[in-house]
C-alpha cells in the first residue's frame, strides 16, 4: 500500500466520471481498512447522505468505508475528506493536524473538493484567505476550469478539474494525474 501520498479530487466527486481517479485509489489502498470523515458537511442530513452515498460508490469497487471521527484516525490505513465547507471541514481538523500527519506517514488521504483544500497551505473563500493545514506545500483549486488563477499569492498551486486530480507524495513528486488538471509555481 502507498504512504505518505495525498489524493487530491477537484469535485464532483463519487461518480463515475471520477472512476479512473478512483480506481488507482482503490489500486493503492488494496486491503486498507479506509475511513470517511464527513466534518465539511454543514448538516445532519449531508452527513448521511455523504456517507451513504459514498459508501455506495467505493462498495462498487470492493472497498467497504468506515465513518470515523478524528479521534479515530489511529484505526484506519487510509481517510476520505469530501466536499461541503472548507471552512467548516478546516474548523474540525485544525486540532488533528498530529493525527493526520501520523495517517499521512503510515497511509493516505484522499481529499475531495474541501477535503483537497484543507490539505495545503491554505484557500480562499469569498475573497478571504484562510491558513489550512499544510500536510503538502500547495493551494488546490477546485472545481477548476481552465483559466490561469491570479498570483496574489507565491507557491505551488494546482487546478483541479471537476471528476479528476492528481495524486502527490509527501516529497512533493506527482505520482499521477488525471486529464485537465494544470500546474503552476
Amino acid at each position: 500500500m502507498l504512504s505518505q501520498t495525498l489524493f487530491l479530487h477537484g469535485g464532483n466527486e463519487f461518480h463515475t466520471d471520477s472512476a479512473e481517479f478512483d480506481q488507482y485509489f482503490v489500486d493503492a489502498t488494496f486491503g486498507a481498512r479506509v475511513g470517511i470523515f464527513p466534518g465539511a458537511c454543514t448538516s445532519e442530513r449531508d452527513r448521511i447522505a455523504t456517507v451513504a452515498f459514498a459508501s455506495g460508490y467505493f462498495s462498487l469497487y470492493g472497498v467497504e468505508l468506515i465513518e470515523v471521527s478524528p479521534e479515530q484516525f489511529h484505526t484506519i490505513d487510509a481517510l476520505i475528506l469530501p466536499g461541503g465547507s472548507p471552512n467548516k471541514l478546516l474548523d474540525e481538523l485544525s486540532a488533528h493536524k498530529v493525527q493526520l500527519l501520523d495517517l499521512l506517514d503510515r497511509g493516505v488521504i484522499y481529499g475531495a473538493s474541501a477535503g483537497a483544500m484543507v490539505l495545503g497551505r491554505g484557500f480562499e473563500v469569498g475573497g478571504t484567505w484562510r491558513q489550512a493545514l499544510a500536510l503538502g506545500q500547495f493551494q488546490a483549486l477546485v472545481h477548476f476550469r481552465g483559466r490561469e488563477p491570479e498570483r496574489g499569492r507565491p507557491g505551488l498551486i494546482y487546478g483541479l478539474p471537476e471528476a479528476g486530480g492528481l495524486v502527490v507524495a509527501r516529497s512533493g513528486e506527482i505520482l499521477t494525474q488525471s486529464s485537465g488538471v494544470q500546474i503552476w509555481a
